[in-house]
């Protein structure tokens, strides 16, 4: 789970990381508002999951409420990767001197985590120069650990010291709520000398959530998601136009690829699973034709262990509720004859490979 910047910016200082004054706004009056209660200059900040908000145009320095106005209308109206901000964080902006990284993160490749430090911050990770990495161990860092790293940085007698304390919150707070990444880049060193956080990064282990019901209300679970998991189907939302339904992550994946390939763009990745009975397809189809944007369903089934006679009554149940989408069908596999004879005679267009069906859905578009 990753946690949008404010929110991790809340976990910072509930650990006692440093970071500047700023009021969260959901629209452009509460931007307003949120400028009047601080102190100008700001940085407007689009609140986002997707990387790259700044390249993107996501941030904006401003001095007046004027401008505060202007630029929050723009950002609101931004896509960045693919997402727009439904809320912006309005921040203090922090006269500093200089830029730097620290984190701690998990290292896959050797099972372990690692703190990463360097004197250069705001640049990719991989191309810091003189950056320090420093495995963790399991019981955790200690002071002597942090002053270490401190050392190695070449930090003077002002800075060590915040920087030591930094680290080792920054390490508690990974340990102690099983995060993949806690990151903060830029760490400002301020024209008063003073360390400072300016972005948060906090990735938090997704196999480690059920020991942190604290984390469940930040992101409320998606409907759609929330329907697939009970009703037993795998599901992921892509954002795209037609929604890709299949029986096994593999031939549905191989699917995505086929659509990808044709130009298409997919809604969904659906997985039914073995097995699947009339009333599991049913759900599924019900569930893709609610989808948000979604204007053709492609079907893609090969019948082993589910047979392909309950996914064409499924069809024709749902085609009868009178909601469904356009459906482009490949159908093969145990019982196809009967399966294709069923729905023969419905408005489901059959396919007999599936590069066939994946050609005629982006073709309709």
């Amino acid at each position: 789970m990753r946690l949008f910047e404010f929110q991790a910016k809340e976990l910072f200082r509930s650990y006692g990381l440093p970071t500047p004054r700023s009021v969260l706004a959901g629209d452009v009056k509460s931007v307003r508002g949120a400028f009047a209660s601080l102190s100008p200059p700001v940085a407007l900040k689009a609140q986002v999951l997707a990387g790259g908000r700044g390249k993107a145009g996501g941030i904006a320095i401003v001095s007046t409420e004027a401008d505060a106005e202007r630029e929050a209308k723009r950002i609101f109206d931004l896509s960045i990767g693919g997402e727009k901000p439904a809320s912006l964080l309005v921040e203090e902006a922090y006269p500093h001197s200089s830029e730097w990284y620290l984190s701690v993160t998990l290292d896959r490749g050797d099972r372990s985590f690692v703190t990463i430090a360097s004197t250069a911050g705001g640049i990719e990770v991989e191309s810091m120069a003189g950056k320090v990495i420093r495995k963790v161990p399991l019981a955790g860092i200690d002071q002597a650990y942090a002053d270490e790293v401190a050392s190695l940085l070449k930090l003077d007698s002002g800075t060590a010291p915040q920087f030591a304390g930094m680290l080792l919150s920054l390490e508690r707070l990974a340990r102690e709520k099983e995060c993949e990444l806690a990151e903060i880049n830029p760490l400002a060193v301020g024209n008063d000398g003073r360390l400072m956080a300016l972005d948060a990064k906090v990735i938090i282990d997704d196999s480690a959530l059920f020991r942190h019901p604290e984390f469940a209300k930040l992101h409320p679970e998606d409907e759609f998601e929330g329907e697939a998991s009970r009703q037993g189907f795998a599901f992921v939302r892509l954002g795209g136009d037609i929604a890709v339904v299949g029986n096994g992550a593999g031939l549905v994946l191989s699917t995505l690829d086929l659509l990808g390939d044709a130009g298409g763009n997919p809604a969904c990745f659906l997985d039914l699973g073995g097995g699947a009975q009339q009333e599991r397809i049913e759900a599924a189809l019900r569930l893709v034709n609610r989808l948000p944007g979604v204007d053709r369903v492609l079907v893609n089934i090969y019948g082993g262990i589910t047979r392909t006679t309950d996914v064409a009554q499924g069809i024709l149940t749902v085609l009868s509720e009178g909601r469904a989408k356009p459906i482009y069908a490949r159908v093969s596999g145990a019982e196809e004859k009967l399966a294709r004879a069923l729905i023969a005679d419905s408005p489901v267009k059959l396919y007999d490979t599936a590069p066939e069906a994946v050609q005629a859905v982006v073709r309709a578009a």
